[in-house]
């Protein structure tokens, strides 16, 4: 193993260790001398950009709301005080 190489060990195959450049044990490992292909951590999932994107996040975005007016509420925190 050279520090250019993953390492990841096989989980089924001992001996069996990823030769593929580091890539923070996401996607895939791989050992080229045997074929052997075995899965690492799922890619992250990319936020999406642009207008979609934005409205997406607006829909899952609940409205801010007021119970009253400020001043009642400071009034009323004063007074527990």
């Amino acid at each position: 193993m050279s520090a250019e190489t993953c390492g990841a060990e096989h989980p089924e195959r001992p001996g069996t260790v990823c030769d593929r450049e580091p890539h923070q044990n996401a996607g895939y490992h791989r050992e080229r001398a045997t074929g052997a292909v075995w899965a690492a951590d799922p890619l992250p999932l990319v936020q999406g950009t642009g207008r979609g994107a934005l409205a997406a996040i607006a829909a899952r975005t609940t409205r801010h709301h007021h119970t009253g007016p400020a001043a009642s509420a400071v009034i009323a925190w004063k007074d527990t005080r």
